[in-house]
C-alpha cells in the first residue's frame, strides 16, 4: 500500500490513493500467497524481520504463449527505495521465472511511472510497444509491456 501511495502520485487518482487501507490490502495479499496456484510463485524480500517488498510471478497472461513468463507484482517499501532492495527483489522475481521454465518475461507498467520505467531499463527490461488499458484493483490505467529475456 505504501509502495502504490508513493509511486503513483499523479498517476491514480489521489481520493484514491488516501483511501487504500492497509488491513484491506494485506489481507488480499496474504489470501493471494495462502493459495496454492500452480505455477505461480511469490517472492518476499525481508529486513529486521518486516517486509520490506514482495513479488509475485507465473505464466503470461493475455493469450501468451506458453513459453512466456510474467512478473505479475513488484511492490517495496518507499522506505527501501534506492538502497539496491529492489534490485534484490527484482533478481530473485526473475531467478522464480527461470525456475519455472521461462526464457522470457513480460512485465505492464503505467507509462508515466518514470522511476519505474528507469529501474527495469537498468536492470535489461525495455519496452517492447505494445500498450494497453487495464483496471487494476478498481482503477483504469495505461499500460507499456515490457520484455526481457532472462538466464
Amino acid at each position: 500500500m505504501l509502495a502504490w501511495q508513493a509511486a503513483y502520485v499523479g498517476l491514480m487518482p489521489q481520493d484514491y490513493l488516501d483511501a487504500l487501507d492497509v488491513a484491506d490490502r494485506t489481507a488480499y495479499w496474504q489470501a493471494g500467497f495462502a493459495r496454492s496456484t500452480p505455477g505461480v510463485r511469490a517472492v518476499v524480500l525481508t529486513a529486521d524481520s518486516l517486509v520490506a517488498g514482495f513479488a509475485v510471478v507465473g505464466p503470461a497472461h493475455d493469450d501468451a504463449p506458453s513459453t512466456l513468463g510474467e512478473l505479475y507484482a513488484i511492490n517495496l517499501r518507499p522506505d527501501a527505495w534506492g538502497r539496491g532492495a529492489g534490485a534484490l527483489l527484482l533478481a530473485a522475481a526473475q531467478e522464480a521465472l527461470v525456475d519455472l521454465g521461462y526464457a522470457e518475461a513480460v512485465l505492464w507498467v503505467v507509462p508515466g511511472n518514470a522511476r519505474a520505467r528507469r529501474f527495469y531499463e537498468m536492470h535489461g527490461w525495455g519496452s517492447d510497444g505494445v500498450e494497453r488499458v487495464a483496471t487494476v484493483f478498481g482503477v483504469t490505467v495505461p499500460e507499456v509491456r515490457y520484455r526481457r529475456r532472462l538466464g
